[in-house]
């Protein structure tokens, strides 16, 4: 199981320096919107990332998929922290983990050249630069283009990459690799096929269904039904027999159903949940978080969930069961992200408490966990 202990971000984002340490099992990531909290999983990310353009170009994705015309250099660029000098650019992602010690550092300088020169030099391909020359009416008298390196570090010995990317590049080529580390975006469930890791699992498949059940009583199986025109798809099946698809169901049903493919898929690593509220009304809650994190610790996968709900926090929080639980080790750590302002900039500075301090807090003094 890939399991992390701490955590250390120089330079990235909005993070001029950031110290997180004394992980969980369950992590809550909480805070103000606008406090660092999707750029704290995108770190861990990268933290799995190769030594290669294409190895951030998801995480890159993440950030632009509702609008996927945006420039692929300039969501490059903004990934370095603002306050760094207008040619070097750089940041460094460290931690320490029960694999040895993991590491993702960026740097390089940026220029400014002839949009000749760009498209030369830029990633793509000769049929893509012929493609480029004959649709585009001018090509730009300036470009911008990145040299620099990526160093990887996964256990022992680091590896180095140079890399070269431009404004013209709307493309970045590379292999798909395994992950080892999963993402559920705010929104995922909407674009996502929820049902590819449960239909051939009976046991999973059965959970699933006695999950849903507790949104709707009339449902008896979810399964792929064939459309006319020869398309499959997601379905439910009512106890009358009637063939519903999913699309007139509303988000809750597939926001509970993409948390659930994405564990299978997390098994024995690591899940990161961006706003697990999205979607979900707070009656239910209680119902689907102890079912996540049950499934979570049967399947050894370390949980990091942002959030800003106040409500989710509260169901999380009385998951520890801390009035009748006195286990030396708390399966929460609650860690808030707060943005500051001083003479040198903003930077994000985080508090890192156990979920019972949080609990017994808000009980008694109405502790506020977002700050």
């Amino acid at each position: 199981m890939a399991f992390i202990y701490s955590i250390d971000i120089s330079k990235f984002r909005g993070i001029q320096k950031l110290e997180v340490s004394e992980f969980s099992n369950i992590n809550l990531i909480v805070g103000d919107n606008n406090s660092g909290k999707t750029t704290f999983l995108e770190a861990i990310q990268l933290l799995f990332a190769k030594s290669q353009l294409s190895s951030i170009k998801n995480v890159i994705n993440q950030r632009t998929v509702l609008n996927p015309n945006s420039s692929f250099y300039t969501s490059f660029i903004k990934m370095f922290n603002k306050k760094q000098g207008n040619d070097f650019w750089e940041f460094d992602i460290y931690a320490l983990s029960n694999k040895g010690p993991l590491e993702f550092e960026l740097n390089g300088r940026e220029k400014t050249v002839s949009g000749e020169e760009a498209l030369q030099i830029s990633t793509l391909s000769v049929r893509q630069k012929n493609e480029y020359k004959r649709t585009t009416t001018v090509i730009p008298e300036t470009a911008r283009v990145f040299t620099g390196r990526i160093i990887t570090q996964a256990g022992k010995k680091p590896v180095e990459k140079e890399i070269r990317c431009t404004s013209l590049d709307k493309v970045i080529p590379g292999p798909i690799v395994k992950k080892e580390v999963h993402y559920i975006p705010s929104f995922g469930h909407l674009r996502y096929d929820l049902l590819q890791n449960i239909v051939d699992n009976p046991e999973y498949k059965k959970l699933a269904i006695d999950i849903l059940r507790q949104f709707d009583n009339s449902i008896s199986d979810i399964c792929y039904t064939k459309a006319d025109d020869g398309t499959y798809l997601e379905s439910i099946i009512t106890k009358d027999g009637v063939n519903m698809p999913f699309s007139v169901y509303g988000d809750g049903i597939k926001k509970i159903l993409y948390i659930l493919n994405k564990l299978f898929n997390a098994a024995d690593s690591i899940l990161l949940i961006d706003e697990i509220e999205t979607g979900l009304h707070k009656k239910y809650y209680d119902i689907l978080f102890p079912v996540v994190f049950a499934l979570a610790n049967k399947l050894n996968v370390q949980l990091f969930i942002a959030t800003h709900s106040i409500e989710a926090i509260d169901a999380i929080l009385r998951y520890g069961n801390y009035e009748n639980n006195n286990a030396s080790k708390d399966p929460i750590k609650v860690i808030t992200l707060k943005k500051v302002d001083d003479n040198n900039g903003s930077n994000i500075v985080a508090r890192n408490v156990t979920g019972k301090y949080v609990y017994e807090n808000r009980k008694v003094f109405e502790f506020e966990v977002r700050l």
